[in-house]
């Protein structure tokens, strides 16, 4: 009787034990969250940036700049650019910078306060986001993916998710 007593007492132990240490887990996770790719991004400054550092509310953008899709897109941005104050826009090219930069000026977006125009490798996309068409659209609010886009999308669409 005492053993069966013993037996059931480290059991009890041990199941309060094990839920305590998943709650603390639990929490960690919580707090550890962040979505945001593994890119290294290089702007026309020459400064770097991970793009794991970034915090607040930001819209990676993917495109190429010679891409119709892409080339619309980001017309309906410039048109759209109130509706996303509260955010950054990052547009993200794998071609070389003199190109990411004419597109920036092409379509009025080069000296808008809150979009950056960056290089990154096509490797890194790669590996993170797979083969994806382009323009494809990431929303990110605290490092957490609030929605994405694959292809052209309506801006209207985009907006919405915001």
């Amino acid at each position: 009787m005492f053993k069966a007593f013993q037996f059931f007492l480290v059991l009890l132990l041990g199941v309060i034990s094990c839920n305590s240490k998943k709650e603390e887990a639990s929490k960690i996770q919580v707090h550890q969250v962040n979505e945001y790719p593994p890119l290294e991004l290089a702007f026309k400054n020459g400064e770097q940036l991970s793009t794991k550092t970034l915090q607040g509310k930001n819209v990676f953008i993917l495109f190429q700049p010679d891409c119709d899709h892409c080339q619309i897109e980001a017309v309906q941005v410039e048109q759209h650019l109130e509706e996303f104050k509260d955010y950054t826009l990052y547009f993200i090219s794998s071609s070389p910078m003199d190109q990411i930069m004419a597109f920036a000026k092409n379509f009025k977006l080069d000296a808008k306060k809150n979009v950056r125009f960056a290089w990154t490798s096509s490797e890194g996309v790669l590996k993170y986001y797979g083969a994806i068409p382009t323009p494809s659209v990431y929303i990110y609010s605290n490092g957490v993916l609030k929605q994405s886009f694959n292809g052209q999308t309506e801006i209207e669409s985009i907006v919405k998710a915001l």
